[in-house]
């Protein structure tokens, strides 16, 4: 969000100065800000009744719940189905600061059982202060109560297809400024 907020003042400081020659210039800070949206913003992972959807910058992948296999945090959370392995960029795995943070933590608030055992520690990614861990949990207790309810249809897994859409129209609009900022500052000099 920083990133854009310094974009949009940059182009509004260039604009400021009133001189048509450095209205190009504008068009290398609009790929930044746009790309840092793309990154950054835009990613985001959904659940509803239908599946999972996956929201990352080139493409979106939504996942009929039938389909789910597994739901893995080890980098991001990870999405296993019979045709593949689907993985948010919204939902990345903690890095290792926070990891180690998260588990010392862990270990001063770590629970025991009446024989004095601790319990089994969780992958970091399963943490319930990481991105990764927090979506993951929501899918498995949604696929386990489907599962209780009995509302996955396990013949269909098979069968079942992740749809993708390509987002064609982000791809379009980076390429265009690219170019525009390669090619229309040589073409007013």
């Amino acid at each position: 969000m920083a990133l854009m907020v310094l974009a949009v003042a940059a182009a509004v400081a260039i604009l400021w100065t009133g001189s048509w020659y450095s209205a190009p210039a504008i068009l290398p800070v609009l790929v930044v800000g746009y790309a840092a949206w793309v990154v950054f913003w835009l990613p985001r992972v959904e659940v509803n009744d239908a599946g999972v959807t996956l929201i990352n910058p080139l493409q979106t992948l939504r996942v009929p719940w039938s389909t789910i296999i597994l739901v893995d945090t080890k980098y991001a959370l990870s999405l296993v189905t019979p045709k593949g392995r689907f993985t948010a960029w919204a939902a990345p795995a903690p890095s290792v600061i926070s990891a180690l943070r998260d588990s010392r933590r862990s270990a001063r608030s770590e629970s025991r059982d009446q024989s004095g055992t601790s319990y089994v520690s969780i992958r970091p990614g399963d943490q319930r202060s990481s991105d990764s861990g927090v979506v993951a949990d929501i899918v498995r207790r949604r696929l386990a109560r489907m599962a209780e309810d009995g509302d996955l249809d396990l013949e269909s897994t098979e069968s079942l297809k992740t749809r993708r859409s390509i987002h064609w129209i982000h791809l379009t609009v980076l390429l265009i400024l690219i170019v525009l900022s390669l090619t229309l500052p040589a073409v007013l000099s």
